[in-house]
């Protein structure tokens, strides 16, 4: 019998937490799924740990290392089931993941994704740290009262794919992840979807994420980057989409990630690719105090 859902898994290196990962998703038996590995390449014995599985709902696709982006787009062609899910490796599925979408769905043909809330694990090495909402309660509130189209995805990031259920039919009509984008591939898609079909918000955790304080950090950089040039794509394949998001929300918001950008390439040690990252704000949104005062410091800083 062909399954229901597919989720689709990326892995890379993550032995030692996917197992368990995996487990959280076979977990919920209620459910006709299938969950497809993609192994990216990975070094550390990824590839026996899933062969000693020994559950046929799981397919293992074993492909060279390509990032995750076309890891995922290698899931999906793979993928054999109408609705698609995706989880990360790492994290876990709580109880209901996969039930409360679907029937979600069922109940509204007109809505081809769902994306629901996560809890954030306290991080690693952190015994005092506390679990925490992934959407804050504020925004879930806000999101669970509308619709969802491409401009809330806009306003509030809403790229967790580990959160999402998207029927097949969206996903062929939207067309694959972006590979050129290593970090926000999933936000690009998300908004890519959005804009031609409906999608729903459920404040009902769907995932655990472990948080990797390191690892956010060192990507801070990398992740201003692509929300800039996410947002550049976005506006220019899609023009339409500034009179979605309002113009002048648009161009404040992306003046606010240059300004960003500057901080991180300052802490990074890049005090001349801050200055360029400080004047692309400054001329997006002249008026903003803030970026002349860090624009004089930074120059003031270049005499030295």
């Amino acid at each position: 019998m062909s399954p229901r859902v597919s989720v689709i898994v990326p892995t890379y290196d993550r032995a030692h937490a996917l197992g368990e990962s995996v487990a959280s998703l076979l977990a919920e038996r209620d459910v006709d799924l299938e969950v497809v590995v993609v192994d990216d390449g990975s070094t550390d014995g990824t590839a026996a740990l899933l062969a000693g599985l020994g559950d046929p709902r799981v397919r293992p696709v074993i492909r060279p290392h390509a990032g995750i982006a076309a890891a995922r787009n290698a899931g999906i062609a793979a993928a054999r089931a109408p609705y698609i899910a995706f989880h990360d490796s790492d994290d876990l599925a709580l109880p209901g993941r996969l039930a409360v979408p679907l029937a979600f769905l069922a109940a509204h043909p007109d809505v081809d994704l769902v994306i629901q809330n996560g809890r954030m694990l306290p991080p690693e090495g952190d015994p005092g740290g506390r679990e925490e909402p992934w959407i804050k309660p504020s925004v879930a509130r806000a999101l669970a009262a509308r619709p969802i189209g491409v401009a809330e995805v806009f306003r509030w990031n809403l790229g967790q794919l580990q959160g999402m259920c998207f029927t097949r039919r969206a996903l062929d009509a939207t067309g694959p992840l972006d590979p050129s984008f290593t970090i926000l591939d999933d936000l690009d898609l998300v908004l890519r979807v959005t804009l031609r079909f409906r999608a729903a918000f459920l404040d009902v955790p769907a995932f655990a994420y472990r948080r990797h304080a390191a690892g956010v950090a060192r990507d801070r950089e990398r992740i201003r980057e692509e929300a800039i040039r996410l947002a550049e794509k976005l506006v220019r394949e899609h023009p339409e989409t500034l009179d979605r998001l309002g113009r002048r929300v648009f161009v404040r918001r992306q003046a606010r990630r240059w300004g960003r950008l500057a901080t991180a390439r300052l802490r990074a040690g890049d005090a001349r690719g801050a200055r360029a990252a400080l004047a692309e704000a400054r001329a997006l949104h002249p008026g903003n105090v803030a970026y002349r005062l860090r624009a004089l410091w930074l120059a003031l800083r270049g005499r030295e």
